[in-house]
């Protein structure tokens, strides 16, 4: 009775696992996606430190003589973030005795570890000075939502619209990590 009991019962069990097997094996490609885990909120804490970095392509054109070029790139101080509350980074560059580059952008943190990055904006000054506060060009870029280990890049271009001078210009690419 016992052997007969133990047929059955793996009789019956290795046909519904082969047929659970054979279902999730045939999925359509389409089907499957891969989806970062949430932290849960032990895991995540209730605060992130995010790091960063920017590498910008200044020009400065000049109607005399050569076109001050500069390539800028550095490492951003890691900003933490808590839940509930919320960092605003800025990080910017020179160029050409003329040309100042910033970058902003406000961090906020979701209690299942998700960085929202909002507000980023890229601001380009041209005036008499690298201190000036002549405004001349805006970008806005999108939000970006970085899931607990892992990095988002943005490329952003900006240029000097407001004087019609568009080849006073930087392309920025600014990237984030959780």
């Amino acid at each position: 009775m016992e052997a007969l009991f133990a047929r059955r019962k793996s009789s019956r069990s290795v046909p519904a696992s082969r047929s659970l097997l054979r279902r999730a094996l045939v999925l359509p490609a389409a089907a499957v996606v891969a989806v970062p885990a949430l932290a849960t909120e032990a895991q995540a804490g209730h605060q992130r430190t995010v790091n960063g970095s920017v590498a910008m392509r200044i020009m400065d054109h000049e109607t005399f003589g050569a076109n001050a070029v500069c390539n800028r790139s550095f490492d951003l101080k890691p900003a933490v973030v808590t839940v509930g509350g919320h960092v605003r980074v800025k990080a910017w560059a020179k160029c050409g005795g003329e040309i100042r580059v910033e970058v902003h952008y406000k961090l906020t943190l979701d209690p299942n570890g998700v960085v929202r990055v909002t507000e980023g904006i890229v601001k380009f000054f041209e005036g008499d000075s690298e201190n000036t506060g002549d405004l001349d060009g805006a970008s806005a870029f999108a939000h970006m939502i970085l899931f607990p280990g892992l990095s988002l890049s943005t490329h952003v271009h900006v240029q000097n619209w407001n004087e019609g001078q568009p080849d006073d210009k930087a392309d920025v690419r600014l990237t984030v990590r959780n």
